[in-house]
């Protein structure tokens, strides 16, 4: 497989997976209470379905085999808790969502950082362009994790904001490495012919 063919598919999951984050982002930064509050209803919906299924299955399978299906009865039960509790508390699920959301931002930056050393170690002349956007990537993922700005709305519309801005930093990257790559392959079909 030629590098040119490998690489596309690498970009095309890089591209499809900043879309999707910008999106994520946009949505966020748009409507931060009213899709956290949409989330944690459907989330909490599916999980008393879920709950409500291990439930059902106990007490159908007639006792054949109470030990292999007794686990089935209390899951099901802590399902539907855990899914009363998210429609009935949505404010205090979506408290935790923002943290998420920052260790997502950490680890990106931290799988960025690690992108730009093998920039550089490939010969990249804009290795330290990545490095930097890696840079703000970990630091707005700290920024949410520590939380300063008190109401659970701002963190969220902050944590989409920052979401875009993941989202335009893979962008550039992939366009970045896009040129690097198609020059390896150019000088590569040269030196063939």
């Amino acid at each position: 497989m030629k590098i040119g063919e490998i690489w596309n598919k690498i970009k095309t999951n890089w591209l499809i997976s900043a879309i999707v984050t910008g999106l994520i982002g946009l949505v966020l930064l748009l409507f931060p209470s009213t899709t956290l509050t949409s989330v944690c209803y459907c989330i909490g919906g599916l999980t008393i379905a879920m709950g409500v299924i291990r439930v059902v299955r106990y007490f159908q399978q007639e006792h054949r085999y109470p030990y292999f299906f007794q686990s089935d009865l209390v899951i099901g039960l802590v399902t539907i808790g855990l899914g009363l509790f998210m429609v009935t508390s949505p404010k205090a699920v979506m408290s935790l969502l923002p943290h998420l959301f920052g260790i997502l931002l950490v680890g990106c930056g931290i799988g960025n950082i690690l992108r730009s050393v093998d920039a550089k170690n490939n010969g990249f002349p804009k290795w330290g362009f990545l490095l930097g956007l890696a840079i703000v990537s970990i630091a707005a993922g700290f920024v949410i994790l520590n939380n300063p700005f008190g109401a659970i709305e701002t963190v969220v519309a902050v944590t989409g904001g920052c979401l875009i801005y993941e989202s335009v930093a893979d962008l550039v990257t992939t366009m970045l490495l896009n040129k690097k790559i198609k020059g390896i392959e150019k000088n590569i079909e040269q030196s063939k012919g």
